[in-house]
């Protein structure tokens, strides 16, 4: 049975992959006709600079909900928020830039691994955990900031917008810093024994522990990994933005988690792959720059997202049932 299943996942996978480019080839040919501009090199760079962040801490976020039914990350959004609001905040201060930067990501590290403890040792729900994350993480961000976005960024400003506001020939550094986020979650996740033992923990929890596999090591290790990699995508925003605010994550949760569902990882755990969360987030970039161009009110963009969410979920269900039937 557990051979079967290995031998039908991947091409079930796979299929709904390249579904799902299908999908977001039909939509950009369509919002092409209705904008023209849509093509434009500019406008195709600004889409993708846009859900770069999105897919970024999609990638955390996805290695969280590989590992079983009911693991997620509600505080991703808000860990942004903190991670901006250290970095700007030890720039206005004159901090070096360096430590600075490696502030703001710790700040994320130290709340993924308080969430990775208290699941882990405590056994409380992540739902659970990662919602009261949510609000400490919104708290902290407001008490750093008092309430007022931070703007003066000290002596190293330019070098440190560089790093979101800057180009490498016509790509823009967020595109590049997503890039290597996927890549390395990629290489993570297929090219490694923990990437296996990531995937075996979510497929059977019960028989990975019998295989001699530290069930809670690789949780405490995904939520310290997604609170790490929310905090530095927090980091290139304000860099993008040029200013810290303690509601510059604010939402992103939801966004991150439609990517990674629309991407093909499964709700249940065990199956999934980190590459397709770029389609999911170009899907939902595509889709929120469509409604722009055709002049639809911002206040729908919220409304595709969260029916996104609930058809990735139905396809998702889908995709089990399918399985288990060909098992």
């Amino acid at each position: 049975m557990a051979e079967r299943t290995a031998q039908v996942a991947p091409r079930l996978q796979l299929t709904y992959e390249v579904a799902i480019l299908i999908a977001l080839l039909l939509i950009a040919t369509v919002v092409a006709l209705l904008a023209p501009r849509f093509l434009s090199t500019t406008n195709l760079f600004q889409v993708a600079r846009n859900f770069s962040f999105v897919a970024a801490v999609g990638v955390g976020e996805a290695m969280v909900i590989l590992t079983g039914r009911g693991a997620i990350d509600l505080s991703v959004g808000s860990l942004v928020s903190l991670g901006a609001v250290v970095v700007t905040k030890l720039l206005s201060l004159q901090v070096p830039i360096a430590l600075a930067i490696a502030a703001g990501i710790g700040v994320g590290l130290a709340a993924g691994i308080v969430n990775g403890m208290l699941v882990t040792r405590l056994n409380i729900a992540p739902l659970v955990v990662t919602l009261g994350m949510l609000s400490v993480a919104a708290g902290l961000s407001l008490v750093i900031t008092r309430g007022f976005p931070i703007t003066q960024l000290g002596p190293a400003a330019r070098t440190f917008i560089w790093l979101g506001a800057g180009f490498v020939g016509p790509v823009p550094m967020p595109v590049i810093y997503m890039a290597l986020v996927v890549l390395a979650g990629w290489l993570v996740t297929s090219r490694t024994s923990f990437g296996y033992a990531l995937f075996a923990v979510g497929g059977n929890q019960e028989a990975a522990n019998l295989a001699g596999i530290h069930v809670d090591r690789i949780k405490l290790a995904v939520f310290a990994a997604s609170g790490a990699i929310a905090a530095m995508t927090g980091v290139v925003l304000a860099a993008r933005l040029s200013v810290g605010d303690a509601t510059l994550g604010v939402g992103m949760e939801l966004n991150a988690i439609a990517a990674v569902v629309i991407g093909g990882v499964s709700l249940v755990g065990g199956r999934g792959s980190i590459l397709g969360i770029i389609l999911g987030a170009a899907l939902i970039g595509v889709l929120q720059n469509a409604m722009v161009l055709l002049g639809v009110s911002a206040f729908w963009q919220q409304v595709v997202v969260g029916l996104t969410i609930i058809v990735a979920v139905m396809l998702d269900r889908l995709r089990v049932a399918l399985l288990t039937r060909r098992v």
